[in-house]
């Protein structure tokens, strides 16, 4: 049996990411395709197996988690493993709260573990235990307005922190704010949003030229770093980028033609991407989502070789790195892509046509959507061993929050 983990961003009212939900799902292959198994299995080999190990901090780049535990993993104490700090216990939303496992949540929470739970499964529990508990989760898609307001007051008034679970649009967002909600999970920060009024913000001297540079078939990091000096955010991102444990090197590099050699072009293309996407994010856009396309683009890139593409490694880093971009900079897709240069099967898997490289991106958006079986339909016709997806998921993870954070 095999394990794979996925994580999803927690915001708080100011879109920052403030901790990451957990997923844990346990798989095995049936003949030729692959199917998940049951939640407990996974949760207990992930923690005996990665997090003791490595560390939960590391999986999510050292914000607190939310994992979900079953009946039987609370009555075993599993979350005694793990730093009780760390992290925010929940239930399965299906799960009844018996008296054998309230038993077992006053224990942990008397040796100082958290918990959060859905107000249908407060609701059921006695008014003197719901002090136990401190955060409050209200699914927003299967509650009308009315039912949420509704209970979000009588929580609020008991000091709850309020989690808005499932928000799927800037409307809910906005909403949840409103009612004073503290914690917002869903999808709603990745839909496009295109201002009438918006004009593409002008793309600074330095990445103009640097792009250009870069398409050129003769590009070298001489005149790399000869354009690069020009910015000194630039020239301290990709100093740090390059000293960072992503591209681990025993001798500390002090100079940008010394960088830009030791990456070599292709790496040297993908960084100064993704300081152009970072440079271009405007302030009230999350970061979670250039940390998305950061993730998007290493796992496709790392996807690759199992698609017999390895000759278009760069081209889809760079197809899953502006997959978003359009999300970024609240504008049409079509008009970014005119100001930028990309070749046309990128442009094209941008634009929304379907060719050999956004096969791949399509993949890696149904399993960060947690679509489970067009997921596994889709990888099972490819012939993808889930294995091998986990794995490249895992990697870009982390590769993507040391580049973020260097």
């Amino acid at each position: 049996m095999k394990t794979n983990i996925a994580r999803q961003p927690i915001f708080n009212e100011k879109n920052n990411t403030i901790a990451y939900k957990l997923l844990f799902r346990s798989f095995e292959k049936n003949s030729n395709s692959a199917i998940f198994n049951d939640g407990s299995k996974a949760t207990t080999e992930v923690i005996k197996n990665w997090l003791i190990n490595f560390g939960l901090e590391k999986l999510t780049n050292n914000k607190r988690a939310f994992i979900t535990f079953t009946e039987s993993l609370l009555l075993q104490k599993m979350p005694q493993l793990l730093r009780k700090d760390s992290f925010t216990i929940e239930l399965e939303p299906s799960l009844e709260i018996s008296d054998e496992l309230l038993e077992s949540i006053i224990e942990l929470k008397s040796e100082g573990y958290n918990f959060a739970l859905t107000a249908n499964q407060l609701d059921k529990i006695e008014e003197n235990s719901k002090n136990l508990i401190e955060v409050v989760k209200i699914d927003f898609i299967h509650n009308s307005y009315n039912e949420i307001k509704e209970i979000s007051k009588i929580y609020q008034s008991k000091n709850f922190i309020l989690f808005a679970e499932k928000i799927e649009t800037i409307e809910a967002f906005q909403l949840a704010k409103d009612l004073d909600f503290k914690m917002f999970q869903g999808y709603y920060f990745e839909k496009p949003t295109i201002l009438e009024t918006n004009k593409l913000s002008t793309i600074p001297t330095v990445y103009l030229q640097l792009l250009e540079e870069l398409n050129k078939k003769e590009s070298n990091s001489k005149r790399l770093a000869e354009i690069t000096k020009n910015d000194v955010t630039l020239t301290y991102s990709v100093l740090n980028i390059v000293n960072s444990v992503a591209y681990y090197s025993r001798r500390r590099i002090k100079s940008l033609k010394d960088a830009y050699t030791r990456l070599g072009m292709k790496e040297s293309k993908k960084i100064i991407y993704f300081n152009f996407l970072k440079t271009m994010t405007p302030n009230d856009t999350p970061n979670e989502l250039v940390r998305k396309s950061l993730i998007r683009g290493k796992q496709a890139e790392l996807l690759s070789s199992s698609f017999d593409l390895s000759e278009k490694r760069e081209c889809l880093f760079l197809l899953g790195l502006l997959s978003l971009i359009n999300i970024i900079l609240k504008d049409d897709m079509s008009k970014i892509i005119k100001r930028i240069h990309l070749s046309d099967e990128i442009s094209e898997a941008l634009l929304g046509k379907k060719n050999h490289l956004s096969n791949i991106l399509d993949i890696i958006i149904l399993y960060e959507r947690n679509y489970e079986q067009a997921f596994l339909k889709k990888i099972n016709e490819e012939s993808l061993d889930l294995e091998i997806f986990s794995e490249t998921y895992l990697e870009a993870l982390l590769w993507s929050d040391s580049i973020f954070e260097a």
